[in-house]
C-alpha cells in the first residue's frame, strides 16, 4: 500500500516537472527565441511568453498582439523587459467556453520586429482542469440561490393553486349569492330613495313645526312673563284702591271743612277788598286835590310879583 502511495506521488511529481519545463519555438528564423511557460495547467494558470534575441542587430518584440485560438485577447500590448534583455508578457486562460474548454488550445503573437519586419508565433497550451471564473462563481451562486428560490415559488405556486380551486368554488357560490343580494340591493335601493324623497319632506316640515314651536314657546314665556308682572300690578292696584277709598273719605271729610272755611274767609276777603277799594279811592282823591292845589299856588306868586 505504501509502495503504491510513492509510485503515485512520483508520477505527479513527475508530471508537475514536465509541466513547468519552458518550450521553445523558433520564429521564421533563428534570429528570434520564444517560449511558453508552463505548456499545460488549469484554467486558472498565469501562462508567461518570453521573447529574446538572439542576434543583437535584430530589435526585440517590444509591443505585441496575442491570440488565443483566434480570439483577440490583447492588441498592442508592452512586454517587460527582463533582467536578460528579454520581453515578457503574462495571460490567463479566457474565462469564457469553448476559450476555456479542456484540451489544447492555440496562442498566437503577432508582432514587427525592428531591422526585421513582421514575426509570428504559435505556442500550444492545454487546459488540463477547468476552473470556473469569478462570474460563473457568482452566476452559479445565483443560479442555486434562484433555483431554491424556484422551488419555494414553485410549492407555493401549488399551494396557492389548491386554494385557487377552493376559491373558485367558493367565488362561484359567492357569485351566485351576489346576484341574489344584487336583485336584494336594488329593491333596497328604489325604497331607500321613496323613504329618502319622504324623510325630505318630512324633515322640512319637521324644521318648520319646530321654527314656529320655537316662536311659541317665546311667545308664551313672554306672556307668561306679562301675566306675572299684570298679576302682581293687578294685586298693587287693589291695594292702591283701597287706601285710595280711604284717602278719598279723608279728603272729602277735609274738603267740608275747607269748604266752611272758604266761605268764612271768602265773606272776610269781600269786606277787606270793599275797605281797600275805599281807602284807595280815598288816597286818589286826595292825592290828586293835594296836587291841583298844589299847582295853583305858583301862578298867583307870579301875578304878584308883576
Amino acid at each position: 500500500m505504501f509502495k503504491k502511495h510513492v509510485i503515485i506521488l512520483t508520477s505527479l511529481v513527475f508530471l508537475f516537472v514536465i509541466c513547468m519545463l519552458p518550450v521553445q519555438i523558433m520564429a521564421q528564423n533563428d534570429l528570434i527565441e520564444a517560449e511558453i511557460l508552463p505548456s499545460q495547467g488549469a484554467a486558472n494558470t498565469v501562462i508567461l511568453i518570453r521573447f529574446i534575441t538572439v542576434n543583437a542587430s535584430v530589435g526585440g518584440v517590444q509591443k505585441a498582439d496575442i491570440f488565443w485560438d483566434n480570439y483577440s485577447i490583447a492588441l498592442n500590448v508592452d512586454g517587460v523587459l527582463g533582467a536578460d534583455g528579454s520581453y515578457n508578457y503574462n495571460l490567463t486562460v479566457p474565462s469564457q467556453p469553448p476559450l476555456s474548454d479542456i484540451g489544447n488550445h492555440t496562442i498566437r503573437v503577432d508582432s514587427s520586429v525592428f531591422n526585421y519586419g513582421p514575426v509570428s508565433f504559435n505556442f500550444t497550451f492545454t487546459v488540463t482542469e477547468y476552473v470556473p471564473s469569478p462570474e460563473y462563481l457568482t452566476l452559479n451562486a445565483t443560479y442555486y440561490s434562484l433555483l431554491a428560490d424556484y422551488t419555494e415559488l414553485n410549492n407555493t405556486y401549488n399551494l396557492l393553486l389548491t386554494n385557487y380551486k377552493e376559491i373558485s368554488t367558493n367565488y362561484t357560490s359567492l357569485t351566485t349569492d351576489y346576484r341574489q343580494l344584487l336583485s336584494n340591493y336594488n329593491i333596497l335601493s328604489a325604497n331607500y330613495g321613496a323613504l329618502t324623497a319622504d324623510y325630505s319632506s318630512l324633515s322640512a316640515n319637521y324644521n318648520l313645526l319646530v321654527t314656529n314651536y320655537n316662536n311659541l314657546q317665546t311667545t308664551f314665556s313672554s306672556l307668561q312673563s306679562n301675566y306675572t308682572s299684570l298679576q302682581l300690578s293687578v294685586q298693587s292696584l287693589s291695594l292702591s284702591y283701597v287706601a285710595l277709598g280711604n284717602d278719598y273719605n279723608s279728603l272729602g271729610s277735609n274738603y267740608s271743612i275747607l269748604r266752611t272755611d272758604y266761605e268764612g274767609v271768602l265773606g272776610q276777603l269781600t269786606l277787606d277788598r270793599n275797605l281797600n277799594y275805599v281807602f284807595i279811592s280815598s288816597t286818589i282823591i286826595l292825592a290828586v286835590t293835594t296836587l291841583y292845589f298844589a299847582t295853583r299856588k305858583p301862578k298867583t306868586n307870579a301875578r304878584t310879583r308883576y
